[in-house]
């Protein structure tokens, strides 16, 4: 695995797994979805999915920042963030 910021891919992956680390709810969302679910592209892909549908994304607006967020949220890894929560 290539590291480019504080042992992982890139910095959107890093902020991503630290918030779901920072409070007892995201923790257990991360936790559930890794036992409920057999593959690792399984769980990533609920996680992804999970992440996308919080109320405080900006998903159906239209603007600048809703660009550069998505932008940003595409760049996260899902399947670094199970495997190392997983471990």
């Amino acid at each position: 695995m290539k590291t480019s910021y504080n042992g992982y891919s890139n910095y959107e992956t890093w902020a991503v797994n630290m918030w779901l680390n920072a409070d007892p709810y995201s923790q257990d969302m991360l936790q559930h979805i890794i036992q409920a679910f057999e593959t690792v592209s399984e769980q990533a892909e609920e996680l992804e999915r999970n992440v996308m549908a919080d109320d405080n994304y900006l998903g159906g607006e239209s603007s600048m920042w809703a660009d550069l967020l998505h932008a940003a949220v595409g760049r996260v890894d899902w399947r670094e963030i199970v495997e190392v929560n997983a471990a």
